[in-house]
């Protein structure tokens, strides 16, 4: 797949997304530079991609812009619908109450829930989980992407153990089924170093092989 293609089949860009959200691309770079929408996930520009995760990677293609997740749309949504200068608060209101929540049905430990929000919000802004979750619209698709990736890394030393005592062949199937639906393909363009690629297809038919 080219990344053009890939582009297409996952993302939208900035005048796409501002009319699903039926606003203007005014509105979403106000909201973006205030901090209350993600950052682009990726921009292209002068023969690269840029991602916060990848940072600039060299491209074949002639790609310019800046892309997005549609499901942001429903962040974008939560910030026209706020109050004029609460727009960051209620979108970081609902996404920090919908990880929280999330997050305990994983943890008892409300510190360790209160740390990983912490650790994910930045993550949120930079534009990151649009890259890698599967549904970065909502709280809970955030968390199942990062719990389980958390786990499956955890079990396997990072995908270089596909036989851990503590889970049996079938399991980490089930788990690595699990991290696969909740993660993004990834870009051509990054594919090669991403978890994806680690933590599924390599790691899967190793374990498969047991």
């Amino acid at each position: 797949m080219t990344l053009a293609a890939y582009l297409n089949d996952h993302f939208v860009d900035k005048a796409t997304l501002a009319a699903l959200a039926g606003t203007t691309v005014e509105r979403l770079d106000t909201l973006v530079m205030a901090g209350a929408l993600p950052n682009p996930t990726y921009v292209c520009e002068h023969g690269t991609i840029r991602s916060a995760a990848f940072g600039v990677i060299p491209i074949s293609e002639v790609l310019e812009g800046d892309y997005f997740r549609p499901e942001y749309t429903r962040w974008v949504q939560i910030a026209l619908h706020a109050m004029p200068g609460d727009e960051r608060n209620a979108v970081l209101s609902t996404l920090t109450a919908e990880l929280r929540d999330a997050l305990q049905a994983w943890f008892d430990d409300p510190t360790v829930v209160e740390a990983k929000i912490q650790a994910y919000l930045p993550h949120f802004a930079s534009g990151t989980f649009g890259l890698c979750v599967s549904d970065p619209s909502t709280g809970a698709g955030i968390v199942r992407k990062e719990v389980l990736q958390e786990r499956l890394i955890a079990l396997t030393g990072d995908g270089s153990d596909p036989a851990p005592s503590e889970v049996s062949p079938a399991a980490l199937l089930q788990l690595i089924d699990d991290y696969a639906r909740a993660a993004m393909p990834f870009s051509p363009a990054e594919y090669a170093r991403s978890s994806r690629k680690r933590l599924v297809d390599d790691l899967r038919p190793k374990v498969a092989d047991r």
